[in-house]
């Protein structure tokens, strides 16, 4: 299964982006695509993703909706997911956020059946930059 990792360094505390980025109700907020999630039970979270149509096997946008794991390591300041059955392939990733200077490095990584580097890379550059964009703005990382 290909692997996807793209990395980017934001202006902001390391414990403050990583406890705004474990918040499940702010998914949505900077992953591209996600138009909702919501703690389920234990580990999982229930979302609700816009898939683009080079993503799905009819080349039409879908809308889908699935559990998935999530998994937050405060320690590590890392978080990993994952939906086996969403769009028919397995799907999963990990974020982490380690200090860079007086800044913070993000990471993160996808797993997924899907070959399209373009178009996976893309999504992975347009989530950072959303990451950024949030921490940037003013009052900072607003819940």
């Amino acid at each position: 299964m290909p692997e996807y990792q793209r990395t980017l360094t934001i202006d902001a505390s390391p414990d403050d982006l990583f406890d705004y980025l474990s918040r499940v109700e702010n998914l949505p907020k900077y992953f591209s695509g996600l138009t909702d999630a919501h703690s389920a039970t234990g580990d999982e979270i229930h979302v609700t993703a816009q898939v683009p149509g080079e993503a799905t096997a009819s080349g039409h946008p879908e809308q889908v909706e699935s559990n998935a794991s999530f998994e937050v390591n405060a320690d590590r300041r890392s978080i990993s997911w994952g939906t086996p059955a969403l769009n028919n392939h397995d799907y999963g990733g990990s974020l982490q956020v380690t200090p860079d200077g007086s800044g913070a490095r993000l990471a993160v990584t996808l797993h997924t059946q899907h070959d399209d580097p373009e178009t996976i890379n893309s999504g992975i550059d347009q989530t950072l930059h959303n990451v950024e964009r949030l921490v940037t703005q003013k009052p900072r990382l607003q819940n």
